[in-house]
């Protein structure tokens, strides 16, 4: 889902494709290309600035801002007035973590972010350092990314030997993420930059995507584990690539996919479900929170 960003930094992050895109001629007989080096995105002046920059800043998809739009919940408004799509859940696990750890927080998790590969990410990335979110200051950066991004699907599918290539080699997701780390140290000398995995979805080869108060109807769903394993080390080898601290929130959460049998267990949900939260296939409001403790635990 795209996002109205202003014209030049709309223009700045499809630049940043193009270049990524030079490689991409040796195609997958060589795993993925090497990649040229990813120029940084200038930002217009002037920028509307925030309040200066923030302890711990936040960047994920769906499952991290949790922005339900037809729900009860409320929204938390967008950090930057030129992203007005990109609500978030008001406890969402960004918000829960940050409270945990007394920090202040820029949360700048969006609905869809990686539906437009790298482009998107790199662009709210800068947008975060041009409103004065990141910079001096500033001590963890954290992102679960991936799941929308289509590069790192490529990744995953090396992961399980679908595509030649090792876990070492470069990629467009992992050079993506490399970037970002990059311009985080560029302007906060003293960050980290912290990825996490997503949770677990399925359990044992197993799905239940309509669940009844009480009552979980699995779907065998042959490979499911094996595509979350795949999924959650194409992030840490993308953390390693980078010099990122690693965090593994799907190992942390195993047993409580859709399919854990009771109502309470479940940090995740499939499309109807006692304890859905803000949106179908999506954490639950207790699996948020669960999620905001296990990160704030491995940033302490």
């Amino acid at each position: 889902m795209k996002k109205p960003f202003s014209k030049a930094i709309r223009s700045a992050a499809v630049a940043a494709l193009a270049t990524l895109s030079l490689g991409m001629g040796a195609g997958m007989a060589n795993a993925q290309p090497v990649l040229p080096e990813i120029p940084n995105l200038p930002i217009p002046s002037p920028v509307p600035h925030g309040s200066g920059p923030k302890q711990m800043v936040v960047f994920g998809d769906s499952f991290t801002a949790n922005a339900g739009k037809g729900g009860p919940r409320g929204l938390a408004p967008a950090v930057a007035p030129w992203l007005p799509n990109c609500a978030n859940d008001m406890e969402n696990w960004p918000k829960i973590a940050a409270g945990e750890l007394n920090k202040s927080l820029g949360d700048w998790s969006c609905n869809g972010t990686g539906g437009a590969p790298v482009v998107q990410l790199l662009a709210y990335v800068e947008s975060a350092i041009a409103y004065g979110d990141i910079g001096p200051g500033t001590e963890k950066v954290v992102l679960m990314y991936g799941g929308m991004d289509a590069f790192q699907w490529v990744d995953v599918a090396g992961e399980m030997r679908l595509v030649p290539g090792e876990a070492a080699d470069p990629s467009v997701y992992k050079d993506t993420i490399r970037h970002v780390a990059d311009r985080v140290r560029a302007v906060a000398p003293g960050a980290e930059l912290v990825l996490a995995s997503y949770p677990e979805f399925a359990t044992n080869d197993q799905l239940c995507l309509v669940n009844f108060p009480g009552q979980v109807n699995p779907i065998p769903t042959p490979g499911a584990t094996d595509v979350q394993r795949a999924f959650r080390d194409s992030i840490k080898n993308a953390a390693d690539y980078s010099g990122a601290k690693f965090v593994d929130v799907y190992e942390a959460t195993l047993g409580h996919g859709t399919c854990a049998p009771r109502d309470e267990d479940r940090y995740v949900v499939g499309m109807v479900d006692p304890v859905m939260g803000p949106m179908p296939n999506h954490p639950t409001v207790h699996g948020e929170h669960v999620m905001g403790h296990i990160i704030a635990d491995a940033l302490r």
